[in-house]
């Protein structure tokens, strides 16, 4: 028996582990009717404000028209590109499974930008029982169409499309990218108030920077493309460069940023436009800011270098739910749902807890009316939003894994290297050198314009439809990213060209630390 008694208490003490999460684990949310249908599975990046002052207005909406309540199951595990990556795969597997009868589990897709939901309303095709099966992961959304002409009077703005051709994905918001800052942190490093994204790259700014991942962030990975499409290839990934070289981390998810930015722990960060609003309300006084970047042209005009885009909804293959997943999105596009992007807490018809300081997509909602109980009652995105030079190419597909090769899998290297830049006078022999090292790019990714003239006014070429050389230099722009595009149809070739490329700006690195030693 005493050989017995130590067994009994192992015994005893697991079965008390094990049964104590079971007896104390919070009970499931009721649903008002008693019916499993009354439930949104919503997989989401959006984060815990924006769910709750949906779900709630959503279910004060169908209070009022005597419907039950819903149960939001939410599922947030990462950013935008991560969560597109984890649906696409389980698509793949239920088309091997079921083939044209694949299912998805969730509901909805909520939040992120107009690159992942065109993904998840592309085909991807799957092999089933020998036959090629191709299928997409949202389907159209059932919006009325007297409502759809209401919200959506034109289909793009800034020449960026508000919605999915065939409804597979709509915008439910609008999306802007720009700089949060510390203020207090800027007057301790003496460095003036960013206004656009060079700013950034000022060496005051080194290791104060927070950044994030886009291989993790579709929101960053934006912010990285519109800097690039502003700016051009070349001088975009320029600035880039000195700005990731000027990084603390590179985050996993970008809401990080301006709470890290706020708490004092970077001066400054690059975040989609409602992170920075937040953060700025939520921590209240003058102590951190957001600013959408802009320029001053010749002339003395302000011009936006940000760029402004749909936030979409997209409405799953196979919805357990389907129903009420499309009463969701009608919903969203509804007045009373679009306000509340930008209504004070407690006000008229506004928000319960949290100010989310967002740009409705409703161009009928920027008026009086509405405005006079919005935090940010100035904004007007249909009026600001300025054209990408026509003809120039998205490069959102090729950024992640540029800049984990340029940066984020040598940072230590980039860092050394630009600290070396730095502290090398500039009268000094090896100068130049190191700086043509440090802005060195692969022949395979180096944008080299056909003759001298583009190469130095392709922004005014590219900016006026109506020039002798527009298409020109569009085509040149074209054959530059298809000649990606098609290096990378195949997947090792890919791996290959980013392994590549990592030991080529690590050598480049290591180069220059060792010309500011001689």
């Amino acid at each position: 028996m005493k050989d017995w008694l130590p067994r009994i208490v192992i015994i005893g003490l697991m079965l008390i582990v094990i049964g104590v999460p079971f007896a104390f684990r919070p009970d499931k949310p009721a649903i008002a009717s008693g019916d499993d249908q009354n439930v949104l599975v919503i997989i989401t990046p959006h984060n815990e404000q924006i769910r709750h002052e949906f779900a709630r207005g959503f279910n004060a909406y169908r209070k009022a028209n005597d419907k039950p309540a819903v149960r939001f199951d939410w599922r947030s595990s990462g950013g935008t590109s991560d969560l597109r990556k984890q649906v696409l795969s389980e698509l793949t597997k239920a088309i091997r499974d079921n083939g044209r009868d694949a299912r998805l589990s969730y509901d909805l897709f909520f939040g992120g930008g107009d690159y992942d939901h065109g993904r998840l309303a592309g085909s991807i095709t799957v092999g089933h029982r020998g036959e090629s099966i191709s299928l997409s992961a949202s389907v159209s959304a059932k919006v009325p169409e007297e409502l759809f002409n209401k919200v959506f009077p034109k289909p793009t703005i800034g020449g960026q499309p508000l919605y999915e051709e065939n409804k597979k994905w709509v915008g439910v918001a609008l999306s802007s990218f720009g700089i949060v800052f510390n203020r207090e942190y800027l007057k301790m490093i003496n460095v003036d108030e960013p206004r656009t994204w060079s700013d950034l790259a000022n060496e005051k700014y080194a290791k104060t920077v927070a950044l994030a991942d886009p291989g993790h962030s579709g929101s960053i990975s934006q912010t990285y493309n519109v800097i690039l499409q502003r700016m051009g290839w070349n001088e975009g990934w320029s600035t880039l460069r000195r700005v990731f070289a000027n990084s603390r981390y590179f985050a996993a998810r970008s809401s990080q940023v301006p709470v890290d930015v706020s708490n004092g722990e970077a001066a400054a960060g690059m975040c989609i436009d409602f992170y920075g609003r937040f953060q700025s309300g939520a921590i209240g006084g003058d102590r951190v800011g957001y600013v959408d970047p802009i320029r001053t042209d010749a002339s003395g005009k302000a011009v936006a270098m940000t760029g402004i885009t749909a936030d979409p909804i997209s409405v799953m293959r196979g919805a357990p739910h389907e129903k009420l997943a499309h009463e969701f999105v009608t919903w969203l596009l509804s007045q009373e749902a679009q306000v509340l992007w930008q209504a004070k807490k407690g006000s008229p018809n506004g928000t319960e807890k949290f100010e989310l300081r967002r740009l409705p997509i409703r161009p009928d909602v920027y008026v009086e009316k509405h405005r006079k109980h919005w935090v940010d009652s100035d904004v007007d995105p249909y009026g600001i939003a300025t054209p990408i030079r026509p003809g120039t190419p998205s490069y959102f597909r090729y950024i992640a894994p540029i800049a984990h090769s340029v940066a984020i899998d040598v940072h230590e290297e980039l860092v050394e290297a630009w600290a070396a830049i730095r502290r090398t006078p500039k009268d000094h022999p090896n100068h130049a050198e190191m700086l043509e090292l440090f802005d060195a790019m692969p022949q395979t990714i180096t944008l080299t314009w056909p003759d001298e003239d583009l190469a130095k006014n392709w922004k005014a070429i590219l900016g006026d439809a109506g020039h002798v050389r527009h298409d020109e230099a569009a085509k040149a722009l074209k054959d530059f990213t298809g000649s990606i595009k098609s290096r990378w149809k195949d997947e090792n070739q890919k791996l290959n060209d980013r392994l590549e490329w990592t030991l080529f700006f690590r050598e480049n690195y290591r180069k220059i630390i060792e010309l500011s030693r001689s």
